[in-house]
C-alpha cells in the first residue's frame, strides 16, 4: 500500500488587529429646560386656514354642484 501524503502546512493565523485606545470624552452635563413651551391662540381665521392646508383639504365635498343631485351615487 502506498504511503499518506503528509498533511499539508496550515497557514499561520492572521496577525491581531491593534487598535489603539480611545479615551472617552467626561460626561456633559444637560440643563432641563426651565420654561414651559406655551402655544399662542390662534385665530378662528388661522384654525381655518390650518385646517384647509390639512388633511381637510383632501376630503371630497359631497354636496357640491348646487341644488341638483350629484354624480356620486350616495343615499342621503
Amino acid at each position: 500500500m502506498p504511503e499518506m501524503p503528509p498533511p499539508a502546512p496550515t497557514a499561520p493565523p492572521p496577525a491581531p488587529m491593534i487598535e489603539p485606545q480611545k479615551v472617552t470624552p467626561p460626561p456633559e452635563i444637560v440643563k432641563p429646560e426651565t420654561e414651559a413651551k406655551v402655544k399662542k391662540r390662534k385665530s378662528s381665521r388661522q384654525q381655518q386656514q390650518q385646517a384647509q392646508r390639512g388633511t381637510a383639504a383632501l376630503r371630497i365635498p359631497l354636496n357640491t354642484g348646487g341644488p341638483s343631485k350629484s354624480g356620486l351615487n350616495i343615499p342621503k
